[in-house]
């Protein structure tokens, strides 16, 4: 009876063996396909990196540029309020001049009115001299006359 349940012994280990293999060489497979998808998902994971930091350069560099133009922007406000505080200045001082040289003006016309006024007064007393003169002369004939 050895005999003969030895190779049924043996042919149930062998299917035994077998469904192991079986089941082994399963898992191997769902093992694979979850690997070949993990390995899709990680290029896929990796392009994604690449690719944002290909924008984060990108967006780091417009941030410098920006930053330059802000500078600049704020450098050229600066100028112009200097500029702007000079011009103020320049016309401060340039209404102050023309506030000096309207009563400079005044005060010269105050003279020139004084000065026409005196000729006027010196014109009115030349006139009545050569009057008195000429009445004078005109006495100085008659009395050469007589």
């Amino acid at each position: 009876m050895k005999s003969r349940v030895l190779p049924i012994l043996n042919a149930i280990g062998c299917l035994v063996l077998t469904g192991v293999i079986v089941i082994q060489w399963q898992r191997e497979l769902a093992l694979y396909e979850s690997l070949s998808k993990l390995k899709t998902e990680l290029h896929a994971a990796n392009d994604l990196a690449a690719a944002e930091t290909k924008r984060a350069a990108g967006l780091e560099r417009d941030i410098a540029v920006l930053k330059e133009s802000i500078e600049a922007t704020q450098k050229a406000a600066e100028a112009s309020d200097r500029l702007m505080e000079e011009k103020t200045a320049q016309a401060a001082g340039l209404e102050t001049e023309i506030t000096a040289a309207r009563e400079q003006l005044r005060t010269w016309e105050a003279a020139i009115a004084a000065r026409d006024e005196k000729l006027r007064a010196l014109d009115a007393q030349l006139a009545a001299t050569r009057q008195r003169l000429d009445e004078a002369i005109a006495k100085l004939k008659e009395a050469g006359a007589r």
